[in-house]
C-alpha cells in the first residue's frame, strides 16, 4: 500500500496521504514521496488543479514523532530528514496550478503547515487544526509563521503558537484559516470547487497564482518579468481567440492552455 496515492479526474489530480494507522503522520520517505508527487504534476499539462487530502478520516497529523526521534541525535541524518520536509513544502508551494486542501480530522503540526501551502482550504466538521511546537520544545519555522499569520490573522496565530491547542472547523473558518465547512465528502466538495477554476484559461490562472503567491511572500517585484511574459503569451494564445469567439457567440469557451 503506497503512502501517497495519486488519482486523476478530468483535469484535477487528487493527491492523498495514505497512512491511516498513523493518522497520516509522515516519516522521511512519505515526505519525500509527497513532494515527488507534486513535482511530477508540474510537468503534466492536463492537470489544471490539485486536491490534497488524507485517507481514513485524517488530513495529516504532522511529522511522525518517533521517526524524527530516531535520527534526532545524528546530525547528518537529522538534517536529511528536515531537508525532506522542507523540500515537500517547497514542492507544494511551487505548484503551477491551484491547490485545494480537503481536510477531515487532524490537520496538525506539519499537516497544518502543508495545508497553509495550498491556495484554498476547506474542511468537514470533524477537522481540527493545531500548531504544537511549543508543546514539543521545538520552534515553528519563520516562513511557516508568516503564512499562518497571513492566513489566520495575528491574534489566532499567536493563540495557536503560544498554546499549542487545537481549534475546530468553525473557529478555523471564522479566522480565515479555511474558507468553508462542508457537509458530506470533503474531497467531492473540493472537486466541485475546482470546476470553475479548471474551466478558465490556464495561462491566466497561472499568472494570477504567481502574482498572489508573490504578494503573500512580499516578492512581487521578483516575478514581475515572469508575469509580463505570461501576459504576452496570453495575448498571442489560441485561448484568447477562443475566449473572444465564445463571448461573441454567447457560449462557454473551451480552453486548451495554448
Amino acid at each position: 500500500m503506497a503512502d501517497i496515492e495519486l488519482d486523476r479526474r478530468e483535469g484535477v489530480a487528487i493527491v492523498a496521504i495514505n497512512r491511516p494507522a498513523k493518522r497520516n503522520a509522515l516519516n522521511a520517505a512519505a515526505w519525500q514521496a509527497l513532494g515527488d508527487s507534486f513535482l511530477a504534476l508540474k510537468s503534466d499539462p492536463a492537470i489544471r488543479a490539485i486536491v490534497l487530502t488524507g485517507r481514513g478520516g485524517a488530513f495529516c497529523a504532522g511529522d511522525e514523532i518517533g521517526a524524527f526521534a530516531a535520527v534526532r541525535d545524528d546530525p547528518p541524518a537529522r538534517q536529511a530528514y528536515w531537508d525532506s520536509i522542507m523540500a515537500c513544502y517547497a514542492a507544494v508551494s511551487a505548484s503551477l496550478v491551484p491547490v485545494i486542501a480537503a481536510i477531515s480530522g487532524p490537520c496538525v503540526g506539519g499537516g497544518c503547515t502543508l495545508a497553509l501551502r495550498a491556495d484554498f482550504r476547506i474542511a468537514d466538521p470533524t477537522a481540527r487544526f493545531g500548531v504544537p511546537p511549543a508543546k514539543l520544545g521545538l520552534v515553528y519555522p519563520a516562513d511557516s509563521t508568516r503564512l499562518l499569520v497571513a492566513t489566520a490573522g495575528i491574534t489566532m496565530a499567536r493563540r495557536m503558537l503560544y498554546t499549542g491547542e487545537l481549534i475546530d472547523a468553525g473557529s478555523a473558518r471564522n479566522c480565515g484559516l479555511i474558507s468553508d465547512v462542508v457537509e458530506g465528502d470533503v474531497v467531492e466538495a473540493a472537486l466541485r470547487m475546482a470546476q470553475p477554476i479548471i474551466a478558465n484559461a490556464p495561462i491566466s490562472i497561472r499568472a494570477s497564482k504567481l502574482a498572489c503567491d508573490a504578494l503573500l511572500q512580499g516578492r512581487l517585484a521578483d516575478v514581475a518579468g515572469e508575469i509580463a511574459a505570461l501576459s504576452d503569451l496570453a495575448d498571442r494564445s489560441d485561448d484568447y481567440r477562443e475566449g473572444s469567439r465564445a463571448f461573441a457567440e454567447k457560449r462557454k469557451p473551451v480552453f486548451t492552455g495554448r
